[in-house]
């Protein structure tokens, strides 16, 4: 478990780190420091994954010295309450009033399409740790949008596509009534063959 947490940081790390070089010359030649949004659920029953994230986060910025690209990070952390229209005003003061570089940390996939289309209109890159809603992945495919975790639908288009393999032919699908588990559910029978049952 701890191997396969250190890859993900490390992983994170490289990502952000390349993320900061493609900023742009002439930005990290003016700038002296790199700002990052870090928005993400820190409160509430939802609260173990978004502190996770942050603490990775800061696990992984120790482990590059405090920099990115060479500059130091700024780092603003802040609770998006597991609430989407919070998450939304949130992050538009961390990129209007606090004038974030990039940001990443939201957990849940509705969060994540409540600030999406603020975070992309302003071009700042965001760098997702875990939500993946599909939308993002197609017809709303933003280059802004960088996923280091997984797509909502892709695990379980696997599951599908095995349990048709291995011969099951009734399921019953259980999934959280969200984008994630509507994700979930979708990616299941795009490959599953058998009766869906309920």
């Amino acid at each position: 478990m701890m191997k396969l947490a250190a890859k993900n940081i490390q992983r994170l790390n490289l990502s952000l780190l390349a993320l900061c070089m493609a900023l742009g010359a002439a930005q990290a030649q003016a700038a002296d420091k790199v700002k990052v949004g870090l928005l993400s659920t820190l409160s509430g029953p939802g609260a173990g994954l978004g502190v996770d994230i942050r603490d990775g986060f800061a696990l992984a910025l120790k482990h590059s010295g405090g920099k990115f690209g060479g500059l130091p990070v700024e780092l603003i952390t802040a609770d998006d309450q597991q609430n989407p229209e919070v998450a939304k005003q949130t992050s538009d003061r961390l990129i209007k009033r606090d004038k974030v570089d990039f940001m990443t940390g939201i957990v849940f996939s509705n969060l994540m399409l409540a600030v999406g289309p603020s975070v992309f209109a302003s071009k700042t890159p965001y760098i997702s740790a875990n939500a993946g809603p599909s939308q993002y992945a197609g017809e709303q495919c933003n280059p802004f949008f960088f996923n280091v975790a997984w797509q909502n639908d892709n695990v379980h288009e696997a599951i599908g596509k095995t349990m048709t393999d291995k011969g099951f032919k009734k399921v019953v699908i259980l999934a959280p009534n969200y984008p994630a588990g509507k994700d979930a559910a979708a990616g299941f029978k795009r490959f599953y063959k058998g009766e869906v049952v309920e």
